[in-house]
Order: structure tokens, then sequence, then C-alpha cells
């Protein structure tokens, strides 16, 4: 049975949460070892978060993250060489 469990990357502007993307699975095949191995942020001033959603769609946590985490999570880091 496939897991339906994901990561998803977004940005908190004023009362409102942006969703920048769900993280890439290449980056890790366990989302629960992704999850713990990603630092926390000591400061939510920054605005960028990540949560995890179980299997049923609920959210289980969430927590601050930097911008460069951000990138990394989403796969950005992998496409910059592709650009010219």
């Amino acid at each position: 049975m496939q897991s339906h469990s994901k990561i998803l990357v977004w940005y908190k502007v004023a009362s409102q949460q942006v969703v920048l993307g769900e993280a890439c699975q290449d980056v890790c095949d366990n989302l629960v070892s992704l999850w713990v191995d990603t630092p926390t942020e000591v400061t939510d001033d920054l605005g960028y978060h990540m949560s995890l959603f179980g299997d049923d769609g609920r959210k289980i946590a969430d927590k601050s993250i930097s911008m460069l985490t951000a990138d990394q999570l989403l796969g950005a880091k992998n496409n910059l060489g592709a650009r010219i």
C-alpha cells in the first residue's frame, strides 16, 4: 500500500499561509527521517515553515525553517545547475 504522507513547505504572510510546494521525494525516501533531520529555525520571524501530514491528510506537526532549508526541501538546489 502506498503512503500518502507528505511534507508541505509554506510561507506565512500576515495571517495567511502561502504553500510553496511539497518536499521533493528524491531529497529523502523516508519523510519521518526528513522531518527529524531538518533543523528548526530558532526565530519564527522568517515566515518559512514545513508541515508534516499523515496518510489521512491531517496535519501532524509543523516547524519553522530557514529560507535556505525551504529551498533545499523544494529541490531548488538541484535546479540551479540547469539555469544559464
